[in-house]
């Protein structure tokens, strides 16, 4: 400190004031006028300082006469604190004195996880490591699989792949042949499984791969049992985003497992049934189906919000829309031609070309197109050629009753037999891909195309959804609680869906909201719509060609209507 400086201190001038510090202030002035005032301070001072001594230094320590008294009283080589039994993970450690050394495994040792031939030099590394775990655990845990796509400007129908995703391959068979799925052994697709299940008892007899397993429904009812999921679905700068964990995750939503019947659902005695070997029920209102699944049990209910939860595992499966082009077209295509012949009390008819026929298929004959005034639900059993000289064509026999046929009747393909596609066992896609035959997504067979699906809890007033997931409280043009309105309306033209909308707070519920896509664009699957009260349905059936897929929800229908190409599927609630 300057003398300046100092003198300014002791007369209380303040020196951190500029005007004080920069005036013209006479410092010599100021000691000649107050020298008095200096000498006494200067005495003060010299009264009361310390002398130094040879070989000492000043310290920040004040150190009594009372503290030197008892360390003098501290014998030599006396602890006040021993460490006795010290261990670590159950192991005595060795002391050497006063010393200790700690080896832990952990730390000297390579790390057996992600960090292979990694070595820590000291613990403090370990515990920085530890931290580290900690703070990254949701991620070092589990899986977290990913997907997002562009909204605008966008019309293709593929997503990218995100986090655990990325890099991942997914293919169906088309023809029954191997393919590449990294998704078959990842949870959750790992985990869904058929079963067979007694609908008396309530109780699974077997899982599929059991060897008492069985298909057609001998062993009891065929479902297919999708695990607890954890998603999130959201839209953040201009993406849509899909995430699926495969582990409880802060900010995800978690979805009971439940059952899903494998088979589109078929009346047997007047039963609900799902198993192999079942041509599926159709020409039921969406209220008579609710009457036969609610009659099975308190747990069973038809297709409802959670044909959601099947198709966003499907699209972070995929990536992408268009599950026609992913999964194989399904049954998408009707064959109806008229009889050339003739013939009473007999088994066959004869029509021109068989092309989209095959043995195996469930045909009607009727005096109209769709009709079933002669015979309904029969199953080709061959095809050969015929010609008898002046009609030429083939001939198709049909399992049976024998019937009278009479020229020009109609014969018409349908809703096919269940259990197409029983070979695939839990794997994805079709036997064939030609618009005829079915299709599974992981054991789900027909979960597209074949026959629409009635879905549940769901009722639309003037294109606004209203939706319920509360299977008991389920009924048909209600929009009062325990009813509640979507944040979104419905788009109010029918076409290609284009966009879909979504309720933040209701995000799986995502229905078109704008159209003018195309089969190959965007959802890649038509939407039709109507105003009034109205009942879902979704998938399309066996005579909508391109247009089905797992986006296909028309919202034109009343609850009073029924149709042969709209049937039904059965569901359990967690057991």
């Amino acid at each position: 400190m300057s003398l300046r400086t100092t003198f300014l201190k002791l007369f209380k001038w303040n020196t951190q004031d500029d005007e004080d510090l920069n005036s013209n202030f006479d410092v010599d002035s100021a000691m000649n006028d107050n020298w008095d005032t200096i000498d006494d301070a200067i005495s003060d001072l010299s009264g009361n300082k310390v002398d130094k001594v040879a070989g000492k230094q000043l310290s920040t320590e004040d150190y009594s006469t009372a503290e030197k008294t008892k360390l003098n009283g501290v014998a030599a080589g006396a602890q006040v604190n021993v460490l006795e039994n010290l261990t670590l993970g159950g192991t005595t450690l060795a002391k050497n004195n006063k010393a200790i050394e700690i080896k832990d495994p952990e730390v000297t040792n390579a790390r057996q996880s992600t960090t292979k031939n990694k070595t820590f030099s000291n613990v403090d590394a370990r515990i920085e490591e530890l931290e580290a775990d900690v703070d990254n655990i949701e991620t070092t845990r589990g899986h977290v699989y990913g997907i997002r796509r562009k909204i605008t400007s966008n019309s293709s129908s593929a997503w990218e792949r995100l986090f655990d995703s990325v890099g991942k391959v997914a293919n169906a068979t088309k023809n029954g042949g191997t393919v590449q799925n990294d998704f078959d052994e990842l949870a959750p697709w790992s985990e869904i499984k058929s079963c067979n299940y007694d609908l008396a008892t309530k109780k699974i007899k077997a899982w599929f791969g059991d060897a008492n397993f069985k298909f057609d429904g001998t062993n009891g009812d065929v479902f297919t049992h999708v695990p607890k999921t954890y998603w999130s679905i959201y839209q953040d700068n201009d993406y849509d985003y899909v995430l699926l964990a495969d582990y409880p995750r802060a900010g995800f939503m978690e979805v009971d497992g439940f059952f899903v019947g494998r088979y589109n659902g078929a009346v047997v005695d007047d039963v609900l049934h799902t198993y192999s070997g079942l041509v599926p029920t159709t020409n039921r209102t969406i209220g008579a189906f609710r009457t036969l699944a609610n009659a099975l049990g308190d747990n069973f209910s038809q297709l409802d919000w959670r044909y959601f939860i099947l198709q966003m595992l499907y699209l972070v499966e995929y990536a992408n829309y268009n599950s026609q082009s992913m999964l194989g077209n399904g049954v998408q295509s009707r064959k109806y031609l008229k009889t050339l012949i003739a013939e009473n009390n007999t088994n066959r008819v004869i029509i021109g070309s068989a092309s989209g026929y095959y043995v195996g298929q469930i045909i009607r004959i009727g005096t109209s197109d769709g009709g079933t005034q002669i015979a309904d639900a029969r199953k080709i059993t061959a095809i050969e050629a015929y010609d008898d000289g002046s009609v030429t064509g083939s001939a198709l026999t049909f399992d049976g009753a024998a019937v009278n046929i009479a020229v020009d009747n109609f014969v018409c393909t349908m809703a096919q037999e269940t259990g197409q596609c029983d070979s695939l066992g839990m794997k994805s896609g079709c036997l064939n891909n030609d618009g005829y035959h079915s299709m599974i997504y992981r054991g789900v067979e027909n979960l597209f195309a074949n026959i629409w699906q009635w879905v549940d809890g769901i009722n639309v007033k003037d294109h606004l959804a209203y939706i319920c997931k509360d299977h008991s409280q389920y009924a048909s043009d209600k929009f009062t609680d325990p009813y509640k309105p979507l944040a979104y309306t419905n788009a109010d033209a029918n076409g290609y869906a284009k966009t879909l909308g979504l309720d933040v707070d209701e995000p799986f519920f995502r229905f078109p909201t704008e159209v003018g896509g195309s089969t190959s664009t965007y959802m890649a699957d038509y939407y039709y719509q109507n105003t009034g009260n109205r009942v879902a349905r979704v998938g399309g059936y066996f005579n909508n060609g391109a247009n089905d897929g797992l986006w296909y929800w028309p919202f034109s229908d009343t609850s009073s209507d029924a149709s042969w190409g709209i049937g039904c599927r059965v569901l359990i609630d967690n057991q």
